[in-house]
This record gives C-alpha cells, sequence and structure tokens, in this order.
C-alpha cells in the first residue's frame, strides 16, 4: 500500500419498515453492533471507523442519537465509513470476520436496495480530513456514474494513484 493514500470505504444500509425499535431489523443491528465495532476496533486491517444515520432530510446523527427517529419521515441509511490497510484486509473483515458476516447475512434480506449501489471504494491522500458526508457524496457520484477513479467497487477495484 503506498503510504501517501490509504484505501476508504462507505456503506449504507437502509431497512424496510419504520426506524424504531418494533422493527426487527433495527433491534438485531442496534443489539449486534456494539460487537461488532468492538471487533473492528481489534481488527489490525482497520485503521479508523466513523458511524452515522442520514436522515432523508440530510441531517446526519451518531449512532447514540439516532432513536427515536420522527415517525413517517421514512427510513435513514444506517452509514459506515472506513480507513483499510488495504483491499484484503477488508475483504477478511467483511467476510470472515467473527461477527460481521453472521450479524450481515441474518439482517440481509431487511435491506431496500432499491436506490443502487450501497457501497463505494476511494483512494484519499493521507493528508485529507474526511466525513460521512463526503462518503455519501462518494456513493451518490458511483450512484449516477458507475465505477470510476473517484468511486468504485470491489467488482472495478482501482490501483491507488502513486501507481498509476
Amino acid at each position: 500500500m503506498n503510504k501517501e493514500y490509504r484505501l476508504i470505504h462507505f456503506n449504507c444500509a437502509r431497512p424496510f419498515g419504520e426506524f424504531n425499535f418494533d422493527n426487527e431489523f433495527v433491534r438485531v443491528f442496534m443489539a449486534i453492533l456494539p460487537r461488532i465495532f468492538t471487533d473492528a476496533d481489534q481488527f489490525e486491517g482497520l485503521r479508523w471507523h466513523s458511524h452515522g444515520v442520514r436522515r432523508p432530510n440530510a441531517e446526519w446523527r451518531g449512532m447514540n442519537d439516532a432513536l427515536p427517529h420522527p415517525e413517517g419521515m421514512g427510513m435513514p441509511d444506517i452509514c459506515t465509513m472506513a480507513v483499510w490497510t488495504g483491499i484484503e484486509a477488508l475483504k477478511e473483515f467483511t467476510y470472515s470476520g467473527r461477527t460481521h458476516p453472521p450479524g450481515m447475512r441474518r439482517l440481509a434480506s431487511q435491506l431496500d436496495r432499491s436506490q443502487g449501489a450501497s457501497f463505494v471504494l476511494w483512494w484519499a491522500p493521507r493528508s485529507q480530513t474526511l466525513s460521512l458526508e463526503d462518503g455519501w457524496n462518494k456513493l451518490m457520484h458511483l450512484r449516477e456514474h458507475g465505477p470510476t477513479d473517484q468511486a468504485f467497487t470491489l467488482d472495478h477495484l482501482k490501483s491507488h494513484p502513486a501507481a498509476a
């Protein structure tokens, strides 16, 4: 991995139904999230991660103040952004980790995927400060333009800029 750039991933999950504890997805997701965060904090290939909820009105909330969610507002996007040592570390945690794979498999059928891609990758200069909104904008770029050098997927990986 080039030390001037870092691999960033951003993903969103939008469950069906209302965003409250009557919704099984919300109940299960919020219950397993602390275990997934603990595993992530101990995972060698992950350098940093941040999580939040983006409401339909574009307001960001932290996971600790995501609820209560206004009834009738529509389902928010539950988002994660992370910095990885490389693509192999990302794949290992996503597909082979202790808590993430079983938790996400359990909840996969309860996700609304009608908006398009829910996962985006990009290379960012190490000096760049990033926000969840930056991740959201990269995801919107991917949805609008497909994979590019600025926003790509696991199926369309791009080399870091210094390798070009």
